[in-house]
């Protein structure tokens, strides 16, 4: 089974759209995911309580998203040149062991010309030190505001990259 984490807790995010459709993309391949937007973490956060794995409000979110995940499918919004804050902690928050051995894929998105490329360098780095297997090839998306209409990703090109980094990552 694959997690989609989209990576943002901003209010109205656009990361969500991206998401969203490639769930569509695994749900058409016939896969079993589930989709988890960073925007649903418990509120208040006691930020102490983060590294208590057991017990902090992460636990049941570890148990239910990522310890029964073999992949995990990121899409990561810039911010400020890299992933966003709150990708970092949920990452810190999950006991690292639960991570080895499972791969990864990760797409970018950004207002910007870059499509997040530093922030999945970042990323990449942070997944392999906790022993995740990331695919090669990470799907910068950028100038999103031109690739949405409403609440629906509507460029063909990206819906077509986006569709084979899903493939890919099921048959990784």
């Amino acid at each position: 089974m694959t997690t989609i984490i989209s990576a943002s807790n901003r209010e109205g995010n656009l990361t969500a759209l991206f998401a969203k459709q490639c769930q569509v993309f695994f749900e058409e391949a016939g896969e079993a995911c589930q989709l988890f937007y960073l925007d649903e973490l418990p509120s208040p956060l006691s930020l102490q309580s983060v590294y208590e794995y057991k017990t902090s409000a992460f636990a049941n979110l570890s148990e239910q998203l990522i310890e029964p995940a073999d992949k995990l499918l990121f899409v990561v919004p810039e911010y400020n040149g890299s992933i966003p804050g709150i990708l970092k902690l949920f990452l810190d928050a999950i006991e690292p062991a639960i991570f080895k051995g499972k791969k990864a894929a990760l797409i970018g998105v950004s207002a910007g010309r870059a499509g997040n490329l530093r922030g999945m360098d970042h990323l990449t780095d942070i997944l392999h030190y906790l022993q995740v297997n990331v695919m090669p090839f990470k799907l910068p998306v950028s100038r999103l505001y031109d690739l949405i209409d409403k609440d629906s990703v509507v460029d063909q090109e990206t819906l077509r990259l986006m569709k084979k980094q899903v493939v890919d990552l099921i048959e990784f």
